[in-house]
């Protein structure tokens, strides 16, 4: 440990004797861009870390209603809401000021489909020229929209619409739809990728990204390797509350492999993850020393 980090950490550890613990979140577009993260790391006396989490929130493809004429899938002209900061404030309706509106874009059927912005204007709501512009994804790289779009799934705010000219009609909540068990990845009751043969699954590898976070949260996480590695994951109703360990077979998984410590976690998704989890850790840091 260089000596600037060792007088950082002295200095740290001084101003964090007037305060127990000092949290930070940082938010970010997840996992190719179809959800929202938000990584919260909270920071001790002494800048270990109290505490460390990753929600990974459902976007619209992930939530929204089946709107095709067999009611199983989601086709061109599904719309949903959500909470926005920026959205329509000059409007007198209270179902659209403060909000901002998501269509599945594909006009000619062609593909690929985008979520794009939904925008109500004299007489009707219209998409963007170009399906790709104002997309979601692109919009929640704001992190003030992304802060909003977190706290509405908390809340349970998120919800599906239909619209007829400017008449805005509020239907079923994300929390109603949701097509993977539930809003965040990582909950325990979450069936998005689950435990398999081959895989010890999303929640695993989310538990082992997180426990080697919390006790290396300075590791050099773009250094990251694979290799060939035996896991034997240790069933816990509260890591994956469907999954079942004795399930899992495989001989070895490609572990991801930081400074020199296994983690167990076996996709990239989790390195960017960590990245993330650093970054909030920092900025927890810095909270303590300068107020802003």
């Amino acid at each position: 440990m260089n000596r600037k980090l060792i007088a950082f950490l002295a200095m740290f550890a001084l101003a964090g004797s007037a305060a127990f613990a000092q949290t930070a979140t940082k938010y970010f577009v997840a996992h190719q861009g179809g959800y929202v993260g938000a990584a919260t790391v909270t920071v001790g006396k002494s800048s270990d870390v109290v505490s460390a989490a990753i929600e990974e929130w459902q976007g619209p493809g992930g939530w929204a209603e089946n709107n095709s004429a067999d009611g199983k899938a989601i086709v061109d002209g599904a719309v949903v809401r959500v909470p926005d900061p920026f959205a329509n404030l000059a409007s007198k309706d209270p179902e659209i000021t403060g909000y901002t509106f998501y269509i599945l874009n594909d006009p000619t059927g062609k593909g690929p489909a985008v979520w794009s912005q939904f925008t109500p204007g004299a007489a009707g709501f219209t998409r963007p020229a170009r399906q790709w512009e104002r997309d979601f994804e692109g919009l929640m790289s704001n992190p003030l929209r992304a802060a909003a779009y977190v706290k509405a799934a908390r809340e349970d705010s998120l919800v599906n619409v239909k619209i007829d000219g400017l008449k805005v009609t509020v239907g079923k909540k994300a929390s109603e739809t949701v097509h993977y068990g539930a809003m965040n990845k990582a909950d325990k009751n979450a069936n998005y990728m689950p435990l398999t043969k081959d895989s010890i699954g999303y929640r695993y590898n989310y538990n082992a990204m997180v426990t080697f976070f919390k006790a290396h949260p300075t590791a050099d996480f773009a250094a990251a390797t694979f290799q060939k590695v035996k896991l034997s994951p240790v069933e816990n109703k509260n890591i994956d509350a469907n999954a079942k360990t004795a399930d899992y077979t495989v001989a070895t998984d490609d572990v991801y492999v930081i400074a020199d410590v296994v983690t167990g976690a076996t996709y990239s998704d989790y390195q960017h993850y960590s990245l993330e989890l650093q970054t909030a850790y920092k900025m927890a840091i810095a909270d303590v020393l300068v107020k802003f």
